[in-house]
C-alpha cells in the first residue's frame, strides 16, 4: 500500500479543503494511506517530520513554497514531492500593492524545480511552473457536489438577495461595487446584500445581511442567495485565482455575475449560466436583469449546476487525483 503525507495550510481554509483533505476518503479505496498534517512552525518541528516521513513514500505540499534547506532535506532523503498551487503565489495580491516580487519567483522557481510532479489549479497557473518543470497536470478546484443541494426555486421569500461568500483578502473587490448596491436599492426596495465572509463592510443604502462564514451553515447561506456575486480585478494575480465561489454558486443552482477575468471566462457560458460584467455600469446592468427575470435566474442556475457537475466535482476530477499519487515512484 502506498502511504503518502499531506502537508496543509489549516484545516478550515478553502485551498486545504477542496485542494486536500474531500480527496483523502477516497484514497483508501485505492490502497493509498494518508496522513494530513499543518506545516511545521519550528525547526525542531521540522526534524520531528523528517523522522516521521521515512515511513512514507511521498510528501505532498498544498500551496507553500519550501525553504531550500527543507526542499535539500526531503531530495537527500529520496522523498518524492507533489507539489499543489490554486493561486498564483509567485505574485503579490492587488489588495497588497501587488506586483513583481523577486523573493516570490524565486521561491516559486525552486519550489517547482524541486518537485516530482506539479498540480496546477489552471491554465494560466500551469504556464507558470511550465519553464521550470515539464511534469504538470491541471486539477481544477472541485467541488463535492454531495454537499450542496439544489436551491428551492418553488420558495418565495418576498426579498431578492444578492450575494457573496469569501475570504477577507478578497473583501475589497466587492466593496469596489459599492456604488452599484445602493443604485440598485434606490431603485428596487426588495433588495439586500448577503455577505459570508468573516469580516464585513457597510452600504449608504443597501441593507446588508452579515453571516459569519461557518462549514456546517455554508449550503443553507448559499441557497439563500438569488444572485451570486464575484468580482475580480484584471491582475496577474487574479488570473491565477481558481473561482471557488464561482463553482460554490453554481453547486446550489444559483446564477451568478462576475468578472471577464481568470478562469471565470472558462467556467462561465455568457447568458447561459451567467453574465460578465466589466464596468461598474455593466454590473448594474447584469444584476437588474437577474432581478427582474426569475425565471431566467433559475434557468443560469441549473445550467451552472451541469457544468459544475461534467468538469468541477469531486467526482469528476478524483480519478485524476488518485492516479498522479500512484505514477510516482
Amino acid at each position: 500500500m502506498k502511504r503518502i503525507y499531506f502537508l496543509i495550510q489549516e484545516w478550515d481554509h478553502p485551498a486545504s479543503r477542496y485542494r486536500v483533505l474531500q480527496y483523502i476518503p477516497y484514497l483508501k479505496e485505492s490502497h493509498i494511506e494518508a496522513k494530513a498534517a499543518l506545516f511545521p512552525d519550528s525547526f525542531i518541528t521540522w526534524m520531528k517530520l523528517f523522522s516521521e516521513l521515512k515511513d512514507y513514500h511521498l510528501v505532498f505540499v498544498q500551496k507553500k513554497r519550501l525553504w531550500h534547506w527543507q526542499l535539500w532535506y526531503l531530495k537527500r532523503k529520496q522523498i518524492p514531492i507533489i507539489y499543489d498551487f490554486d493561486d498564483a503565489v509567485m505574485f503579490k495580491s492587488p489588495v497588497d500593492a501587488g506586483g513583481r516580487s523577486f523573493k516570490r519567483q524565486r521561491t516559486f522557481a525552486r519550489m517547482v524545480r524541486y518537485s516530482n510532479q506539479v498540480i496546477a489549479g489552471n491554465q494560466y497557473l500551469k504556464s507558470q511552473a511550465l519553464p521550470y518543470n515539464k511534469n504538470i497536470t491541471i486539477i481544477p478546484t472541485a467541488i463535492d457536489t454531495s454537499r450542496y443541494t439544489l436551491k428551492d426555486y418553488r420558495r418565495s421569500k418576498g426579498r431578492v438577495t444578492i450575494g457573496w461568500i469569501g475570504s477577507r483578502s478578497s473583501l475589497p473587490f466587492l466593496k469596489e461595487l459599492t456604488p452599484v448596491f445602493d443604485q440598485l436599492s434606490s431603485q428596487y426596495n426588495f433588495l439586500e446584500l448577503k455577505i459570508i465572509c468573516n469580516d464585513f463592510f457597510e452600504c449608504t443604502k443597501m441593507p446588508v445581511i452579515k453571516k459569519r462564514w461557518a462549514l456546517e451553515d455554508e449550503n443553507s447561506d448559499l441557497q439563500d442567495i438569488d444572485i451570486g456575486l464575484a468580482p475580480l480585478p484584471n491582475h496577474e494575480w487574479t488570473q491565477g485565482k481558481c473561482a471557488t465561489k464561482l463553482l460554490q454558486y453554481l453547486s446550489v443552482g444559483i446564477p451568478v455575475v462576475c468578472s471577464p477575468v481568470g478562469v471565470h471566462n472558462e467556467i462561465i457560458k455568457e447568458g447561459i449560466s451567467g453574465f460578465f460584467a466589466a464596468s461598474l455600469q455593466e454590473w448594474a446592468e447584469k444584476i437588474t436583469t437577474l432581478i427582474c427575470d426569475r425565471e431566467l435566474r433559475e434557468y443560469m442556475g441549473l445550467e451552472g449546476r451541469k457544468t459544475v457537475y461534467a468538469s468541477y466535482s469531486l467526482k469528476a476530477n478524483t480519478p485524476t487525483f488518485i492516479n498522479i499519487i500512484k505514477g510516482i515512484s
